[in-house]
């Protein structure tokens, strides 16, 4: 799955959004407390997710990419295959940026892999509203913050997958 869109916002503001979002989902997974700074290509952690099926399962997580601030990659390795998120942050001629954000599977057997392609291509439609309302609320998240009217909210911004893709 892949969506590309357009945000009125700079790409080290959006970079730094995103930072802080991974760095507390590594928070919340590990116990340890991890700034944005101590964040690299090649870092690794475990953690606990739910499957659709509420079912518990560990994963692997390794950032692959984390290049400030055009591009960041992570891969969530279940038993079931490896989910791979990217971004890819682009100035526009305007001076806003193009985020690129790209999904997909890759099944530890054929399997898996095909029932993924059959699931996702069922849910393409939300999947792709979900990742447009994350990108737009970053956005009026900078925005605001920006304008002095908000601090990192809570819980941030979805970036990493809650749910495995095992069913």
């Amino acid at each position: 799955m892949e969506v590309s869109q357009k945000l009125n916002v700079e790409a080290k503001e959006f970079f730094d959004a995103l930072a802080s979002s991974v760095a507390y989902d590594i928070t919340q997974a590990t116990g340890e407390k991890v700034n944005p700074d101590q964040i690299y290509s090649g870092f690794r952690y475990h953690k606990k997710m739910k499957n659709k099926m509420g079912q518990e399962s560990h994963v692997d997580v390794v950032i692959k990419q984390f290049v400030a601030p055009s591009c960041y990659e992570v891969n969530f390795r279940s038993s079931q295959g490896t989910n791979v998120i990217f971004y890819e942050i682009q100035d526009s001629k305007d001076g806003n940026i193009v985020v690129h954000y790209k999904e997909r599977f890759e099944g530890e057997n054929t399997s898996n892999s095909l029932n993924y392609k059959l699931v996702s291509w069922l849910y393409q439609k939300g999947s792709k509203k979900r990742i447009s309302r994350m990108l737009s609320s970053m956005e009026s998240f900078i925005r605001a913050k920006a304008a002095g009217q908000g601090d990192m909210p809570a819980e941030p911004f979805d970036d990493c997958p809650r749910e495995t893709k095992e069913n």
